[in-house]
């Protein structure tokens, strides 16, 4: 069932719902980016209310070029573009507990600011 918390991740990221997005993770998951991990969530809310307002608003220019999940590992390949921000190339690695909530997720990206 990894596959339908992944989705319910995508979808909940498209429309910019941070609490939606709050309900695949809990209180222990991480999210590793470049430069920092961010714990619990309350981090994780800044982190995807930065994203989904300032970087990656609802509307964007967003395409997922790869989605593969087998077993507890989720894995998407992106890239996306925004009036503020260029993403040329991303992509997160997801371990789902025995929940299937998000326990541990990694991002890595090139993220360019337009002028």
């Amino acid at each position: 069932m990894s596959e339908v918390t992944l989705d319910h991740h995508l979808y909940s990221f498209g429309k910019g719902d941070v609490e939606g997005l709050l309900e695949d993770y809990t209180e222990n998951s991480i999210i590793i980016i470049p430069n920092a991990i961010i714990r619990g969530l309350d981090e994780i809310r800044d982190l995807f209310t930065n994203l989904t307002t300032e970087i990656l608003p609802p509307g964007c220019d967003f395409h997922l070029h790869e989605k593969v999940v087998e077993d507890n590992i989720g894995y998407l390949v992106w890239h996306a573009e925004s009036d503020g921000y260029k993403v040329p190339f991303a992509s997160d690695t997801f371990v789902f507990d025995e929940d299937d909530k998000i326990l541990v997720q990694t991002v890595a990206f090139v993220l360019h600011e337009k002028e």
